[in-house]
């Protein structure tokens, strides 16, 4: 239509290297409790200790593989 700018390109925001920096533990366990993950107290103290790292995803999937 006449008279409107056209849309500007959609930037996508830059991605977090660690989507749960600054959450604390019990939300984390609150978080994986609230979405239904086996062992969640479990889950969250590996996220917790290796948050920032880059052992954190294999600590996961081990983690997965246990179930």
């Amino acid at each position: 239509p006449r008279g409107r700018a056209a849309p500007a390109a959609h930037v996508r925001k830059r991605a977090s290297a660690n989507i749960f920096q600054g959450v604390g533990l019990l939300e984390l366990r609150s978080l994986f409790r609230s979405g239904g993950a086996e062992r969640p107290e479990e889950r969250a103290r590996l996220v917790w200790r290796y948050a920032g790292q880059r052992r954190m995803a294999r600590a996961l999937r081990r983690l997965r593989r246990r179930r």
